[in-house]
């Protein structure tokens, strides 16, 4: 563990040579996937249940995207992953370790026939960018922000639900910009948002918990 690392996060209601990740020119690369945080393997749920079929969400632009900026090297930060599919994935992973059976629905591709509960949206802010804070001690404060409208049919839930969320997510590390630690905060505003989105699709009854957990 960083002993310099701080990390903070707010859900709101409404290259380094030997790093990982590639540095090239004016343009920092943000490697991988996002991920929910200790997956051990995909969670299907309780046998039986009724699917939930979550629809990638939309995102303007087409990959690679540019996300953000290391201020201190004046370089974007660029992801060639889709923010729409990575947030279908968390969201289906945020319901599958509540024992939800969810399917991610992939663009043009049907539902599952059994679908009980139907969960689509869009991608409005996903951003992440570094900058060097102090003068004696001098640290990297990394910054993101990931916000999306969902949509939900099925259950008891009101025809046209939808609800914003948006998530912020600060991290501190020391001495240099990495492209890992700017994954792993982007990764850590974008759980929040899943998170928070499957606890409004549960308050709103387009999902029921199985137990009503």
């Amino acid at each position: 563990m960083n002993p310099f690392r701080v990390v903070r996060v707010i859900v709101a209601l409404v290259a380094f040579v030997g790093l990982s990740g590639c540095v090239t020119g004016n343009i920092l690369h943000m490697p991988g996937e996002l991920a929910r945080p200790d997956k051990k393997g995909p969670d299907q749920g309780a046998a039986g249940a009724p699917v939930v079929a979550v629809l990638d969400f939309t995102f303007a632009g087409a990959a690679p995207h540019e996300i953000g900026r290391d201020f201190d090297h004046a370089r974007e930060i660029v992801w060639k992953g889709d923010p729409g599919k990575a947030m279908a994935d968390l969201i289906a992973g945020v319901l599958g370790e509540k024992g939800v059976r969810a399917v991610r629905v992939s663009p043009g591709a049907p539902a599952p026939a059994d679908a009980g509960a139907r969960v689509w949206g869009s991608v409005d802010a996903f951003r992440v960018d570094a900058r060097k804070k102090g003068t004696l001690r001098t640290t990297v404060e990394y910054s993101s922000t990931v916000s999306v409208t969902v949509h939900g049919s099925g259950g008891t839930a009101p025809a046209g639900w939808n609800s914003a969320v948006s998530s912020s997510y600060w991290t501190q590390d020391a001495l240099v910009v990495t492209p890992d630690e700017v994954r792993d905060t982007v990764n850590g505003a974008a759980n929040a948002a899943a998170e928070e989105t499957v606890r409004r699709l549960v308050a709103a009854g387009v999902i029921a918990l199985p137990g009503g957990k």
